[in-house]
């Protein structure tokens, strides 16, 4: 394993244990295994990005151990900012397909756009 791999390992496992509120999670551990959901997946890249990290929320689903993440990310970004911190990632942290909500285009208000199955309901 690299050096750069291994960092990113490490870092993800504290990044995950942090989110997790557990004391440790391994390199092996599976992300919904230990706890996680998809709100806490948000948390997860929200955090790794902090710490420089390039993923997403999908990347989190599709390898859910630190140590497959990790592999299939790399390490940190090379772009780097004056200061050495790494540059923001420029990525979503959610991405959906044009179909996914429908068809909102002429859809006026308190109207249901074609295609959604569900309506939106404001707490207060």
């Amino acid at each position: 394993m690299t050096d750069v791999i291994a960092t990113t390992e490490a870092t993800l496992c504290r990044i995950l244990a942090d989110v997790l509120s557990v004391d440790l999670v391994r390199p092996e551990d599976g992300f919904f295994e230990v706890g996680g959901d998809s709100v806490l997946a948000v948390q997860v890249v929200a955090r790794a990005r902090e710490a420089g990290l390039v993923l997403s929320v999908r990347d989190l689903f599709d390898h859910q151990t630190a140590a497959t993440l990790a592999a299939a990310i790399g390490g940190l970004p090379a772009a780097t900012g004056a200061s050495g911190a790494a540059a923001p990632a420029a990525s979503p942290l959610l991405t959906f397909e044009d179909d996914e909500f429908g068809d909102f285009e002429d859809v006026e208000a308190g109207q249901q756009a074609s295609g959604t199955d569900v309506e939106w309901e404001t707490l207060t």
